[in-house]
């Protein structure tokens, strides 16, 4: 346990990359109306780039990252977390065996972005910009179908590998190379004549800076995520019990 005064009341797993949750925390800081320094949350990030590869595990039928991201999740409950956020879509993959070892609320990315997409978009036909391994895991599927919506991919290869390139390359910090393959992907969309997309990755928000087609929605699972924390925070007795 921490000092009451240094308690942080949110905790982020992160290093999922590294640039991805560095984007994330920017996202926490501009969600909140601040006007001093103390006005924001105080939080703690637990950088662990170390953490297995979480798409390959799913992929490989793996557990693999798990016992990590436990033993994240714990050391974030000892400092007394109110609430955490894990800065990576795919490792949602665990997320009730994490949720049931965790006293802090762990805010599942998918419910926020899913939010974020109701109070958007009108329509039914959405993408799930994801890494192959979210897309396996079948969670942003399953929500999107109790919504009342869908995941309506193009099918074409060429699609996916676009998207697997947009999040290596910001992996690989070579950001002008990841614009080009998220303008591609966003490009298949509309031949789609689909109109909104989910950004499931903590990387594609940086890879599709200033690409997105006009017309086109595209919905930040990472902003969503950052604000749904602040509010939940900020107004805890009014968030408490939502799902969307």
């Amino acid at each position: 346990m921490t000092g009451r005064l240094l308690r942080p009341r949110l905790g982020i797993v992160g290093g999922l990359g590294p640039l991805a949750t560095a984007d994330f925390y920017r996202k926490t800081i501009d969600a909140v109306p601040a006007e001093t320094d103390a006005d924001h949350i105080s939080m703690a990030i637990l950088s662990v780039p170390q953490i297995p590869d979480r798409s390959r595990a799913i992929r490989e039928g793996s557990d693999k990252p798990l016992p990590w991201l436990l033993e994240a999740i714990d050391i974030l409950n000892n400092l007394d977390v109110e609430i955490i956020a894990i800065a990576c879509n795919t490792a949602h993959h665990w997320y009730d065996a994490l949720s049931a070892g965790s006293r802090a609320e762990i805010i599942h990315i998918a419910d926020a972005a899913i939010g974020e997409l109701h109070r958007q978009y009108k329509g039914s036909r959405t993408a799930v910009m994801a890494t192959r391994g979210t897309l396996r895991s079948g969670f942003y599927q399953k929500r999107l179908q109790e919504a009342g919506l869908g995941c309506h991919n193009p099918m074409r290869p060429a699609f996916q590998r676009a998207v697997d390139d947009a999040i290596r390359q910001v992996k690989l910090g070579n950001l002008a190379q990841a614009k080009r393959a998220c303008a591609a992907a966003f490009e298949w969309c509309r031949e789609d004549g689909l109109e909104a997309a989910i950004l499931a990755c903590t990387e594609l928000p940086i890879a599709a800076e200033d690409v997105v087609p006009e017309g086109m929605l595209a919905i930040d699972a990472s902003r969503a995520l950052a604000l749904t924390c602040v509010q939940r925070l900020r107004n805890p007795d009014r968030m408490r019990n939502t799902t969307m």
